[in-house]
């Protein structure tokens, strides 16, 4: 019989490391640019191009692709359970789209792809694995809240307290019904797709846009409820059958 890994044997301590290594890389990175006064989109990029790094090899070094969700998926009619997450992608776009220069679009491409990888991996991969063991609620609850909190290092891109703050809490909800995808489908590619979506339809908004303040709160309370609900109407109703995916 194999012996437990590390994961296994310390799941509270394994999920606290990947946390600390995820602010750590982001701390290093903003430093980076405020010394060399680099943008938010290289400052993003330099963290996330590090962390694919490094959670690639973690993944490949552990034989966790599969484990974590990197898998085929059984019918095309899964990919219907993720049409929900989609709404803040045409909340963003609801300004339209700015395509007139395609280095930019580019390179929010290759940002947000990277960054849509880097967080699933973490938080709906790593972090969920290595919890499934002591529960569903354990599993799903963690990694949804250090998902909002980590959102709180947005103040180091520029963001005022209370936007962070606002941030935090429907990155919280987003990354709860997130995980309550992964309790019933055990897929992770397609949490990537929705996550580099959402991220790259923020990032080519027309620029100058931005809604009043009473419709951006109004924004962040919906997709808090909304994904709230949906996670834990996900959680509630599973069968046997969600519980066995592969």
């Amino acid at each position: 019989m194999k012996a437990p890994g590390f994961s296994e044997r310390h799941p509270y301590v394994f999920v606290a490391l990947v946390e600390l290594l995820v602010i750590a890389v982001y701390m290093v990175a903003g430093t980076i640019a405020h010394l060399r006064h680099l943008s938010t989109l290289q400052m993003f990029g330099i963290a996330n191009l590090a962390l694919t790094v490094i959670v690639a090899l973690q993944l490949t070094g552990m034989r966790w692709w599969k484990a974590t969700g990197f898998r085929a998926v059984g019918s095309r009619l899964d990919l219907l359970w993720y049409l929900v997450p989609l709404i803040p992608m045409v909340i963003n776009w609801v300004p339209g789209i700015d395509l007139s220069s395609m280095r930019h679009v580019l390179m929010v491409f290759a940002l947000t792809l990277l960054v849509g990888f880097v967080e699933e991996a973490v938080f709906r991969g790593l972090m969920f694995t290595a919890l499934r063991s002591l529960g569903t609620w354990r599993a799903v609850l963690i990694p949804s809240v250090l998902f909002g909190l980590t959102h709180s290092l947005n103040v180091l891109a520029g963001k005022s307290g209370p936007e962070a703050l606002a941030q935090v809490a429907y990155a919280t909800a987003i990354g709860f019904a997130f995980a309550a995808l992964m309790v019933r489908r055990r897929l992770l590619w397609p949490l990537v797709l929705v996550h580099f979506l959402i991220d790259f339809a923020h990032f080519t908004q027309k620029p100058g846009f931005a809604f009043s303040p009473a419709w951006t709160m109004a924004i962040v309370a919906g997709i808090t409820v909304v994904f709230t609900a949906y996670g834990l109407w996900l959680i509630l109703t599973r069968g046997d059958r969600d519980e066995t995916q592969a």
